[in-house]
């Protein structure tokens, strides 16, 4: 692969160019359309600059650059270009002298090469590299616009030839290649006679030597599958169309064309012909190809028998654009006379001959005016081959690419534009009968579109469009083709997993786009309504970005160039490009708003229920539920005689989603109308409606509640049971009301033991609303605590945690349920022996619900021993670290606690601050000192552990408790800590939290860089050191190789810094907190292995802090002042039976830093070592070798002939033999280190 880029680059250096393209930043070289656009050329000297000193290199010879500074100068360039690949006119102000910097040498380099002292010499890197950035400017602005800054002289033609010749033509820089063929077509359109010019001409010879190796050569580009190619048929179009030329070589090519489309299968050459061919017959004179048009008929037809040809989309799209080109050749131009004629297509005058009306916001009939016919149409002759071309161009609209129906709905425009009226308007009949096509009429008259083709739509509304454009659609055609488009605009069927229709509903805009600029208002006026209303109900409503704003420009369009859209100009204002943009916006903001105006409310409310609340994206239902909600109150009668009517009928439909949209709307508008009206809604809806809506629920089929597609009908109702609670609903007006609020109960009851958790959260919040409309009885909410107590039903557990966090328990008769609801969720905390963490996390957060519903009523209703076991709650949910298949599970519980903490601390805190403020000190705190400070302590501890979110939210939570105040008030980030005396906080060493902890969100705790050189200071805090420093060990032993980095190198700073002892400390101010010391350090590390010892979340961690502590020197100045003994044995307790290779390597590293102590302590490790050498497993004695050796090594200054012996076996043995084969050779150490072997302690056995 490296040799073949090699020869392609023509270089002679290979090296790693993704290495080179990995250094740059690439993302900023791709186009961000959502990055700010320029608004000028603001880099123009960066890049004139940049391109003159890649002119002043030597294009040939010796190069001044290598391979790799090619790249950057291409990148450094590039990456500017780019951002104007949008915008490129803001290029044209610079353009010449950018194109002129680089032309002037090329140009030299083309002379000096050819006919020069430098004849023969290829390019070089620098010339490589500057025909590079020619064609890079062509990609950015167009070859179109660049070639016009090319020079175009005589003298330049052979040269140009030539050096394009001296080229690898099949590998090489092809941009050089491009750049050479685009400036030869430039050339070859000198009205010079070409024979004059070629020095190797004959006088005798007809034919011109220099346009055969032209035609010749430029063939050779025409299979290629880049951008040679179309330059080379750009180049061969505009030679062969010369008058010179075209006689004798262009039917020469025709016919090789016609050879090689016949025997050579590539489907690259059949592109590049066509390619040729649709540039000769859009450059050339007619009369010059009048005589190859007929005949291309058959070539055209050859290409269309090839199958393997005509899966190509380019080659479909050549043989469409050369089809109607041959066809415009065959007719004489001419433009229509009988087209319609816009009396003025300037807006500024549209807009002059037009008056708005203030009453009906309605703007007078402007006048049509239809050019009369000057010639006579039957006396126009149309040559046979049309009707093939329009065949061919019918045929292409219905294609399924679609860069093809494009080109064919061009086609026909152009083509009908010259044909006389009545043959133009069979064409377009033909195009309105693809609308027809396998379209059936439903029972009630409407038609049905689920079986057409949205190829065939979409190509026909193209070709509509264009027609219509160039006045070619004639008004009394309007009436029939209206009702297409409307069906168009709303075309959108679901087949499969997904649907079809936004281009054709796109294209149709494109149609009433098009209307505006070809029509004068009375043609539209009596299509005003239909058009209106159904633009703006796309505009807000279509699920796609990009239709909602083709719609809104095309209203736009309309109001603009006619004014006879209703309220057109307050519309627009609203409804822009950004505004329904974002479908949110649009649903809920636009939709309304427009709704305001009588002229559309009716018709948004009926797209609403026939299009949009049964729409197949399940999001699309939802929001437009809300909409519909938002809408119908601006008409409450139409609310409630038509809208609920329609809604709770569809409820009862077959189809789920249609079911789901209704459900939603039904309630949500329900709620809508209850909430905008005093009187209640049985004076409101009708009592056979309520009755009707009432029995939704209970006739749901049981079998759509469960099984696939469940989940959203059981969503559907719970917004439904909500929204209807919410609006208290009246159900003790209907006959038997108890049938139906059990259906309800079911229905929730039975959702909060699914498996889906946004299901499950939904229900409780549907029983919230229920509870809260229509209350609880006690044997109701006795079986939530048993669906709560049964460990054995999970889900009912997750479920029912989360509905007792519902219930508002400060109601008459709910008060006394508090303790039995804490202590069952409680229970479900504190039992370890709970595995479901998802139910764990459900019971914090039910808790949580309870604290927050009960607020300034809390010490009311709840005791300070309840209080004191919700505090456990969470501090035993902050110690959660649970691990399943899903990685740390115990995270969520962690998450969860802390948001209670910051949900309890600050309201209890508060409570007892007023409580002391008004009784004074006889008051006893729910909250004691200790509460407090334990508190901060376990949120500092997860502030520094390995997982980002949590991290942010325990500072999140900390912040929130060290500022709460009694006032309730937050302070401002200016205000100084000290002026503030209502702080509710009672943890100790206030200040030095707040200087780590701010409340401006200065810190960014998502990151690690920044959190731990902050926090790593509160080590010094001695009520937080224990629970802090086991943060920072988790972390810097973790397994993240940043946070690794970042919480190791703090810590072991911080170590290297302490004094040995508080001898040690110079100065000890009584109002700071007291200096850490090294051997309190230890104490510290002792203490939480004998605490943890036996877990290996934190005694893993906690060895791999220990190596890098000892490697670092830092533990071991201690010596003397520490008992290291207990360490050790520590360590050794580790290995023994342990099967975790990383624990027990990190047991072994830790071992060597411990036995540079020497003595008794030396010889025990240098033991345990020996042992670990014939460890079962191989890994491990490798790794017990290679560390002994590093170990010994660097403890000896000289080396002695034992321990040169021990070295020599530890490296040079082959410890992945069997263990019997290594114990002889272990064996052998003991001596030379001085130690007796250890004997094994008998048996019970062999004592007896």
């Amino acid at each position: 692969m490296a040799e073949e880029e090699e020869k392609v680059l023509g270089v002679d250096e290979v090296f790693d160019i993704d290495a080179i393209l990995d250094s740059a930043d690439q993302d900023d070289v791709v186009y961000n359309p959502t990055a700010k656009t320029p608004s000028h050329f603001n880099k123009s000297n960066e890049v004139i600059t940049e391109l003159k000193l890649i002119a002043s290199f030597p294009l040939v010879g010796p190069s001044k650059i290598d391979n790799r500074q090619r790249y950057l100068h291409m990148l450094s360039l590039t990456k500017i270009l780019a951002e104007y690949q949008y915008e490129s006119y803001l290029l044209d102000p610079f353009l010449e002298e950018m194109v002129s910097i680089l032309i002037t040498p090329i140009r030299k380099v083309v002379h000096d090469t050819t006919v020069g002292e430098l004849k023969g010499q290829p390019l070089n890197e620098a010339g490589i590299l500057i025909f590079y950035m020619l064609y890079f400017i062509t990609k950015t602005r167009g070859f179109k616009t660049v070639v016009k800054f090319l020079p175009h002289e005589v003298a330049d033609i052979e040269p140009a030839f030539a050096f394009l010749r001296m080229q690898d033509l099949r590998r090489g820089a092809w941009e050089t290649r491009y750049v050479l063929l685009i400036w030869l077509s430039l050339m070859c359109m000198i009205p010079f006679d070409l024979k004059s010019i070629d020095s190797q001409a004959s006088k005798d010879n007809e034919r011109i030597t220099l346009v055969d190796q032209m035609v010749e050569t430029a063939k050779i580009f025409l299979d290629r599958a880049g951008k040679d190619r179309d330059a080379s048929s750009l180049f061969l179009a505009r030679l062969l169309t010369r008058k010179d030329t075209c006689v004798l070589y262009l039917p020469e090519f025709v016919d090789w064309a016609k050879k090689a489309l016949s025997t050579n299968p590539n489907v690259f050459q059949a592109i590049g012909i066509l390619s040729t061919l649709c540039w000769m017959f859009k450059l050339g004179q007619r009369e010059v190809l009048l005589p190859i048009a007929e005949g291309l008929e058959d070539l055209l037809t050859e290409i269309e028998s090839r199958e393997h040809f005509m899966i190509n989309s380019a080659t479909k799209k050549y043989v469409v654009k050369l089809s109607q080109r041959v066809g415009l050749c065959l007719l004489k131009p001419r433009i229509a006379t009988w087209r319609y004629q816009r009396g003025s297509r300037s807006l500024a005058s549209n807009l002059t001959t037009v008056s708005i009306s203030s009453d009906a916001g309605m703007i007078e009939k402007g006048s049509t005016t239809i050019a009369e016919e000057t010639e006579d149409d039957e006396n126009f002759e149309v040559p046979e081959a049309i009707e093939n071309v329009i065949e061919r161009l019918m045929n292409g609209l219905r294609d399924r690419d679609t860069i093809v129906r494009w080109s064919a709905a061009k086609g026909m425009g152009r083509i009908s534009n010259r044909l006389p009226k009545d043959m133009a308007d069979d064409v377009v009949g033909s195009i309105f009968e693809l609308f027809s096509e396998d379209v059936f009429e439903l029972p009630n008259g409407e038609p049905d579109v689920s079986s057409v083709s949205e190829h065939t739509w979409h190509g026909a509304c193209l070709a509509i469009a264009e027609l219509s454009r160039r006045g070619l659609l004639l008004p009394h055609r309007l009436t029939e083709l209206i009702p297409w488009i409307i069906l168009a605009l709303k075309f959108d069927i679901k087949r499969g997993a997904h649907s079809v229709g936004s281009n054709v509903r796109d294209s149709a805009s494109y149609v009433c786009w098009s209307f505006a600029r070809a029509y004068t208002p009375d043609v539209l006026d009596t299509h005003v309504r239909k058009l209106s209303n159904t633009l703006i109900a796309v505009s807000v409503f279509d699920r796609d970005i990009n239709i909602r704003r083709a719609s809104s420009a095309a209203f736009q369009e309309n109001v603009g160039r006619m004014g006879i859209f209703p309220h057109g100009i307050e519309i627009v204002t609203v409804a822009d490009y950004f505004s329904v943009g974002n479908i949110t916006n649009s649903f809920l903001t636009v939709a309304p708003f427009i709704a305001g105006f009588v002229e559309y409310r009716r018709y948004l409310t009926q797209h609403l229920l026939e299009v949009v609340i049964p729409h197949w994206d399940i999001n699309v239902r939802e929001v437009a539920a809300e909409s519909m909600a938002r809408i119908a109150v601006l008409d409450l009668d139409h609310a409630c005689n038509e809208v609920i009517p329609a809604l709770t009928k569809m409820t009862s439909s077959l189809d789920p989603s249609v079911r789901h949209g209704a459900l939603i709307a039904l309630g949500k508008t329900c709620k809508a109308v209850k909430a905008c009206s005093k009187l209640p809604l049985d004076q409101m809806i009708s009592a056979g409606t309520l009755q009707d809506i009432t029995a939704v629920v209970p006739s749901i089929p049981e079998f759509t509640l469960s099984g696939f597609g469940s989940e959203h009908v059981r969503q559907a109702l719970c917004v439904h049971i909500a929204s209807l609670s919410e609006a208290g609903w009246p159900i003790e007006n209907i006959s038997t009301p108890a049938p139906v609020l059990d259906s309800w109960k079911a229905i929730i009851n039975s959702t909060l033991e699914r498996i889906e958790e946004p299901l499950q959260k939904l229900a409780s919040e549907t029983f919230k609303a229920l509870v809260a409309q229509y209350g609880i009885s006690e044997s109701e909410f006795e079986k939530c605590l048993t669906k709560v107590a049964n460990g054995a039903e999970r889900l009912g557990q997750r479920g029912f945690a989360l509905a007792l966090g519902e219930i508002d328990y400060r109601d008459e008769g709910h008060t006394q349920w508090i303790p039995t609801a804490v202590q069952a969720l409680s229970k479900m905390v504190l039992r370890t022996t709970v595995a479901d963490p998802e139910a764990r996390r459900n019971a914090v957060n039910a808790i949580t619900n309870i604290v927050k519903v009960l607020d300034r009523k809390y010490q009311q209703l709840v005791s300070r021993e309840l209080s004191g076991e919700i505090l456990q709650v969470y501090f035993s949910g902050l110690q959660d670290y649970s691990v399943d298949h899903r990685g740390d599970v115990g995270s969520w519980i962690r998450e969860a606690s802390m948001m209670g903490l910051e949900v309890m601390v600050p309201l209890v805190a508060r409570l007892d601050y007023e409580a002391i403020e008004s009784s004074g000190q006889q008051h006893i705190r729910y909250l004691s000192d200790q509460d407090h400070t334990d508190v901060i302590a376990r949120l500092l501890q997860q502030s520094v552990e390995k997982i980002d979110r949590i991290r942010e939210r325990a500072a999140s939570v900390m912040a929130t408790i060290l500022y709460a105040r009694a006032s309730g008030e937050s302070p401002s980030s200016t205000e100084p800590m000290e002026d503030v005396s209502d702080y509710v906080s009672r943890a100790p060493y206030r200040k030095q939290l707040t200087e780590v902890i701010q409340n401006n969100n200065e810190l960014n705790w998502l990151q690690a860089a920044e959190v731990y050189p902050r926090v790593i200071r509160l080590l010094n805090l001695p009520e937080y050191r224990s629970v802090l420093l086991l943060g920072f060990i988790v972390s810097a032993g973790g397994l993240t190789e940043s946070l690794v980095r970042h919480a190791s190198a703090c810590l072991t700073e911080f170590v290297s810094d302490l004094p040995i002892t508080s001898s040690d400390i110079e100065v000890d101010e009584p109002s700071s907190p007291p200096t850490l010391t090294l051997a309190e350090f230890g104490n510290e590390i002792m203490n939480i292995i004998e605490k943890y010892e036996g877990q290996d979340r934190v005694i893993i961690p906690l060895l791999e802090v220990l190596d890098m502590l000892l490697e670092s020197g830092s533990l071991l100045m201690m010596e003397g002042e520490f008992d290291f003994a207990p360490m050790v044995r520590f360590v050794r307790r580790q290995t023994i039976k342990c099967k975790d290779t990383r624990k027990l390597s990190a047991c072994i590293r830790t071992y060597c830093g411990l036995c540079v102590l020497g003595g008794k302590i030396r010889n025990a490790i240098l033991i345990e070592l020996l042992r670990l050498l014939v460890h079962p497993f191989p890994k491990i004695r490798r790794t017990t070798a290679d560390s002994m050796y590093l170990m010994l090594n660097g403890s000896v200054e000289e080396p002695t002939p034992e321990s040169e012996k021990v070295g020599e076996i530890l490296v040079n043995s082959d410890w992945n033999q069997s263990v019997a084969q290594l114990t002889p050779l272990r064996d052998q150490i003991y001596p030379l280190l001085g130690l007796e072997k250890p004997k094994l302690a008998p048996t019970a056995s062999k004592a007896k």
